[in-house]
C-alpha cells in the first residue's frame, strides 16, 4: 500500500537508513502514483511470479485478505510487526521508535484537533476528570505531555508540574508555551522509564491519550518506575488501551493505534509493580465500544 500508512512505514525505514530493502510499492490505485520518492508502484497483477517479500502495511483485515488474493497463493507476506526481525532489531523498540516517527510526521495536524477536542475529557461528565479530581496535584508529573494542551486545564490548581514526552519536539513547544510559568519542569525521557527523576518525590502522575500507544513491555517498565517515584500514598492515574483482538496487534497495524492490553492485565502488572488498584472503567473510543480503559492505582 502507498497510502499514508505505507508512506509512513517508509519514511520510518529511511529514518533508519533501511530504505534499500525496499524494492517498491504494490497498490491497487498504482496507476495514480507510477512512483514515490524514487520507488516504483506496480499494480497486484504486475507482481505475479516475482520472488518477492510484501509486508502489509494496510489495516483493515477485509481488505489485507483481497491484497493477498490478488498476488496469489504462492506470495511471501510479512506483518508490519514483523519488519523488525526483517532488518534485524528488537520489535519492543521497532514499534516505540515508529510510535514515535509517527508522531512526528502528523504532529500539526493531530495536535491542531487534539486541541479543539478538549471539552470532553475535562467536563464533570468524564470518567477521567472524575477521576483526577482524586489526585494530590502538589507535584505531578504528566507522562506523553505532548504540546501540553492538558496543562492549562490543571496548572492553576496544581504545585509543581514535570511534563516528560520522548519527543523533543513536544519539550520544546511547551517550554515556549509555558515560559512565564517557573513552576513547570521538563524532562525527555527514553519511552519506558523515568530514571532521571528522583526516588520518592511526586504526588502523582497521570497520562492522557498517550500509552494507549506504548509497548505492554513498556508499560511494565513504566510501572515499576512510577512506583518507585512516588511518594506513599501517591496515586497515577492512567489511560490505556483495552484491545485484546490480537495479541500479535501493535501501534503501527491496529485501528485507532492501540497496542495489545486490557483492563485485567494492567490492573495484574500494577498489582506486580506494587500498586493497589483503586479503581478501573473502560470506555469507548470514537466509533469503536470499550477500546480503552481509564485505571487509578496508589502506592
Amino acid at each position: 500500500g502507498v497510502g499514508r500508512h505505507g508512506k509512513a512505514i517508509y519514511g520510518f525505514l529511511k529514518s533508519k537508513r533501511h530504505e534499500d530493502i525496499v524494492y517498491g510499492f504494490c497498490d491497487r490505485n498504482a496507476r495514480q502514483f507510477i512512483e514515490y520518492e524514487g520507488k516504483h508502484v506496480w499494480l497486484p497483477e504486475e507482481m505475479k511470479g516475482k520472488d518477492i517479500v510484501y509486508c502489509i502495511t494496510l489495516v483493515d483485515e477485509k481488505i489485507k485478505e483481497e491484497i493477498k488474493n490478488d498476488l496469489g497463493k504462492e506470495a511471501k507476506f510479512i506483518e508490519v510487526s514483523a519488519l523488525a526481525d526483517y532488518i534485524g532489531e528488537d520489535r519492543v523498540a521497532f514499534n516505540r521508535d515508529f510510535c514515535a516517527f509517527y508522531h512526528i510526521k502528523d504532529m500539526d495536524e493531530y495536535f491542531r484537533n487534539a486541541e479543539n477536542s478538549l471539552g470532553r475529557y475535562w467536563n464533570e461528565d468524564s470518567i477521567f476528570y472524575h477521576m483526577f479530581q482524586k489526585l494530590d496535584l502538589s507535584d505531578i508529573i504528566e507522562l506523553g505531555c505532548g504540546r501540553g494542551r492538558h496543562v492549562q486545564k490543571y496548572m492553576d490548581n496544581a504545585g509543581e508540574i514535570t511534563l516528560v514526552d520522548i519527543l523533543q519536539q513536544n519539550i520544546d513547544m511547551c517550554k515556549e508555551r509555558f515560559r512565564e510559568n517557573e513552576h513547570i519542569h521538563y524532562y525527555k525521557n527514553d519511552g519506558y522509564d523515568l530514571k532521571d527523576l528522583k526516588s520518592e518525590s511526586y504526588s502523582a502522575l497521570y497520562t492522557y491519550d498517550a500509552m494507549v500507544h506504548f509497548e505492554m513491555m513498556d508499560i511494565y517498565s513504566y510501572l515499576k518506575d512510577i512506583y518507585r517515584i512516588l511518594k506513599k500514598g501517591g496515586r497515577a492515574l492512567f489511560h490505556h488501551s483495552n484491545n485484546t483482538r490480537d495479541y500479535k496487534y501493535d501501534f503501527s497495524s491496529t485501528p485507532n493505534a492501540r497496542n495489545y492490553m486490557s483492563k485485567e492485565l494492567f490492573a495484574y502488572l500494577a498489582y506486580r509493580a506494587g500498586f493497589t488498584v483503586l479503581e478501573q472503567k473502560v470506555i469507548d473510543w470514537g466509533d469503536e465500544p470499550e477500546l480503552d480503559c481509564i485505571s487509578l492505582v496508589e502506592k
